[in-house]
């Protein structure tokens, strides 16, 4: 039996010991990030109030993790910087007066323990001041647990998700809108056709847009409603939608008439987009070339060989003619 040289022994032995410690390793964070899984339910609050009035209600968060967590309730301001509508919660008195809520919002318990499967209420209330400026103000209560230590596992690891609350103060606000990107392809070959949008909002208070995408040109005309949103203020928020159809020809015409705010105000914008199968329309007019080509060959060959069958016939008839005559020829 042929032995392996030392090094060689020793860098299988390496590479074994590092494949053993990652998926160790790949298992563990699994285990834990199947333990680290728990609900809000209200996840997203929207309120309606005069300066100086009140409200109250109740949000709940559910344990659903095989180990106890302990709840750390904070509420912090939060912004949306993304066009995907990301929210992203604030140290305290960093956020624009303008639009910050937190000092506004209570909770009637901060800090709690739910055992595996336990769910938990909690009661909320909110006080908007008597000089709070007319708009939108946004604040959140932010769940921060802690996976309890167990025997053997790694080191606490936290999270934090939270209840969104969309407060809007009545009064006089400025709502403005406009599309700032309505695009498709301008030329594509097949189908589905990607119709990306944007709105931005330039209001001092969020926006839900309601609305459809047309589509009319030649095989298509059809309708697509724009997903429902909220735009936070001072921000834009990017809509996907796509025309689900494989064989189309033509141009077309993609047309989005949507409205938004308290009073409907509209917004709209065109776009216009080209489909054009080439391959398919070059094979079928090289399709249609051969045939005809093929036809008038069938036609010309077959009027030659009638031709020929047809001088053939004539020699013949004249080769029994000339016979004809000289057998009535008078013989001396």
């Amino acid at each position: 039996m042929k032995l392996l040289p030392n090094n060689q022994i020793k860098k299988k032995l390496l590479i074994g010991l590092a494949l053993a410690a990652f998926l160790s390793l790949t298992g563990s964070a699994l285990a834990q990030e199947v333990q680290r899984t728990y609900t809000v339910i209200n996840p997203q609050i929207d309120v309606k109030l005069d300066p100086g009035k009140t409200s109250e209600g109740t949000t709940q968060v559910i344990n659903e993790t095989n180990v106890p967590l302990t709840f750390n309730l904070v509420i912090q301001d939060y912004v949306v910087n993304d066009t995907k509508g990301t929210p992203t919660f604030l140290p305290p008195n960093t956020l624009n007066s303008k639009y910050s809520a937190a000092s506004w919002i209570g909770v009637d318990q901060n800090t709690f323990t739910l055992k595996p499967q336990e769910a938990r209420k909690i009661n909320y209330y909110i006080s908007v001041p008597a000089n709070a400026k007319p708009g939108g103000h946004y604040a959140g209560i932010v769940y921060a647990p802690q996976v309890t230590p167990q025997k053997g596992t790694g080191g606490v690891v936290y999270t934090q998700i939270g209840s969104l609350f969309y407060i809007t103060v009545n009064g006089p606000v400025k709502e403005n809108a406009v599309v700032s990107k309505l695009f498709a392809n301008p030329f594509q070959e097949f189908g589905p056709v990607k119709i990306a949008t944007q709105i931005k909002n330039l209001g001092d208070l969020h926006i839900k847009p309601k609305g459809k995408i047309n589509i009319s040109g030649l095989f298509n005309n059809s309708s697509y409603n724009l997903a429902e949103y909220n735009i936070f203020p001072e921000t834009a928020r990017d809509y996907e939608n796509y025309v689900n159809q494989w064989f189309m020809l033509g141009r077309y015409k993609a047309e989005l008439a949507a409205s938004y705010g308290a009073n409907n105000l509209p917004i709209s914008a065109t776009v216009y987009f080209w489909v054009f199968p080439w391959r398919i329309i070059i094979l079928v007019i090289l399709i249609i070339i051969a045939t005809v080509l093929g036809v008038k060959y069938k036609k010309r060959k077959k009027g030659v060989s009638g031709g020929i069958h047809e001088a053939k016939n004539e020699a013949i008839e004249a080769a029994d003619k000339k016979d004809a005559i000289s057998e009535e020829a008078p013989k001396e």
